[in-house]
């Protein structure tokens, strides 16, 4: 069987790319656009535990429209399992809207005549991966008086789909990698004050009492204070606690959606 030297270039790029999460969607962009010659290009993402999610797109958009396109989605994604991006429904194939109605059924779809034709979105093709209590929907989109998605498309976009998978786990643990000692201990930890993240860190790097004192210029029975607060707060008698929580990833079950990691805030900003 032939290679299909298109695909393998994108395959190539994706990888090469290294992304995060947060530089992920848009490596996606670049390497789905040409694959299947698609003019649009989204990404969203669902986080199972927090039921928050994402979603993003490969163009310049009137935030209004986009509002406005997907309240119409939301209303009738139940009207037919190719709206629903499940996992089980979708499996590993790729799914075009072709494959489901005609273009005369189409054109009579509350969906399509609320949700995609204002925009001029008429082709629609997509996969749906879930990873670890995440659910990722990609879909490509052509406008209208494009010509549908063939076959070739699909089966490319198919055959890039394990890729992304595997970029997805990927881009998951490097996200996780760029955590800092503090920002573990404040995500395992919410109760912690920031003092107290300060000194939880610097018990983390085998400082001492004397030493973190030194460090923080407080006195050391205030340093003792906050050692007993903090022990308090994670349930611990001994320093160990914290320096192992330091130096590992947190549950998953209890942090927030990872796209949110920014390093700096946990509020982070769903897109």
């Amino acid at each position: 069987m032939d290679r299909d030297s298109k695909l393998d270039l994108e395959i190539i790029r994706l990888y090469e790319s290294e992304p995060d999460l947060h530089k992920l969607p848009f490596a996606l962009f670049e390497a789905i656009g040409p694959l299947i010659d698609a003019d649009v290009v989204s990404f969203t993402e669902f986080h199972h535990p927090s039921r928050d999610f994402r979603a993003l797109i490969s163009v310049e958009d009137e935030p209004e429209n986009r509002t406005r396109a997907m309240q119409a989605f939301a209303r009738h994604m139940h009207s037919h399992p190719f709206w629903q991006h499940d996992p089980a429904f979708y499996g590993e194939r790729a799914l075009r809207e072709s494959d489901f109605f005609t273009d005369e059924e189409f054109a009579q779809l509350p969906m399509a005549r609320e949700a995609f034709l204002p925009s001029n979105a008429r082709r629609i093709m997509g996969i749906v991966l879930e990873y670890s209590g995440y659910a990722v929907s990609i879909t490509g989109h052509r406008i209208v008086g494009r010509s549908p998605f063939s076959d070739a498309d699909r089966d490319r976009l198919q055959g890039l789909r394990p890729h992304i998978l595997r970029c997805y786990r990927q881009a998951q643990d490097r996200t996780l990698a760029k955590l800092t000692p503090a920002d573990r201990l404040r995500l395992a930890f919410p109760a912690l004050t920031p003092r107290q993240v300060e000194v939880a860190s610097c018990i983390a790097q085998g400082k001492s009492n004397e030493e973190i004192a030194n460090a923080l210029g407080v006195g050391l029975d205030a340093i003792k204070a906050h050692i007993k607060a903090i022990n308090s707060k994670v349930d611990s008698d001994s320093r160990r606690a914290a320096i192992v929580i330091a130096h590992t990833a947190p549950p998953f079950a209890d942090m927030p959606p990872l796209w949110k990691l920014d390093l700096k805030s946990w509020s982070g900003r769903s897109q």
